[in-house]
């Protein structure tokens, strides 16, 4: 897109150049028929012509170059335009490794739980094809599964992790997961299976028709650092539930009648009847009562 200026500087070296080449021309057939006494020769005449082209001609190139300039930058600009848009309405596929914490009784147990391979979308628009592929293929320890079952398990995770379309549409705030094990045992597990896997993902967008593509890494090692906090209502009822058993165990100690013993009674009896005579003692004198 070329501005007024620059059309006008074109313009005009056009025209330059083509009063140059006629002039030349004229004179070539007519010879010096325009000169006048004291005027420039025709040497000298081409000579301020061409001069004149080509500052015109250095002149338009200048404009060309700045119209040039600014149109890159309305383009990068727009480009940029795009691409916030793009952001802020694309889909976006996350995969993690998530653990949900057992939480215990007494409060200084060590921490256990499981851990899942989780497959979401956190974006704002559904994803389109999904594509999902591991390297190695997931794993865990026989003993989290029933004999034999662990193969069947892990054989169905990884043909979803397998780069094939298994997920046609992933909507905003959709989740799947798939066991892997159980923690700690498996962040100390030194049995050699496979402690960090990639999973790279492949998608598009429905509203701006883009393949994403993005790699994640799943680090056991790392994962092991990361602290899962307890639900603050979770911990309150498992410290109700000490509290219960506490008051149980007391319970079970106390008796349920309470009886005395045979000289706790006649205590008993004594004091009373020494608290009696206290009392008649203390009564007022017979002249001193108010007759009816």
């Amino acid at each position: 897109m070329k501005t007024p200026a620059a059309r006008i500087v074109l313009a005009v070296a056009v025209v330059v150049v083509a009063a140059f080449g006629l002039f030349s021309a004229s004179v070539a057939i007519w010879g010096s028929w325009w000169r006048l006494p004291h005027m420039p020769t025709a040497g000298e005449w081409q000579a301020i012509f061409g001069a004149s082209a080509l500052v015109a001609l250095g002149f338009a190139w200048y404009q060309i170059r700045q119209v040039d300039q600014s149109n890159k930058a309305l383009i990068a600009s727009n480009e940029l335009a795009r691409r916030v848009n793009v952001e802020a309405v694309r889909p976006r596929v996350q995969v993690a490794l998530e653990s949900s914490r057992f939480v215990q009784r007494d409060r200084g147990a060590a921490a256990t739980g499981s851990l899942y391979i989780a497959v979401r979308n956190i974006g704002v628009s559904p994803a389109s094809d999904v594509r999902l592929k591991v390297s190695p293929p997931f794993t865990s320890l026989e003993k989290f599964f029933k004999p034999g079952m662990m193969s069947e398990h892990f054989g169905e995770v990884n043909e979803s992790f397998n780069g094939e379309v298994h997920f046609a549409t992933l909507n905003p705030g959709n989740s799947y997961i798939w066991f892997l094990g159980r923690v700690p045992e498996l962040f100390q597990d030194g049995s050699g299976i496979p402690r960090r896997w990639e999973v790279e993902t492949n998608y598009t967008g429905t509203a701006f028709r883009e393949l994403f593509r993005e790699t994640f890494v799943l680090d056991l090692d790392v994962e092991k650092r990361i602290e899962s906090p307890v639900d603050p209502l979770v911990r309150i009822g498992k410290d109700i539930e000490i509290v219960g058993s506490e008051l149980k165990a007391i319970k079970g100690v106390v008796p349920r009648e309470l009886t005395l013993s045979d000289d706790s009674v006649r205590a008993l009896s004594r004091n009373h009847g020494t608290r009696s005579s206290a009392v008649r003692a203390r009564r007022a004198p017979s002249w001193l009562r108010r007759r009816r």
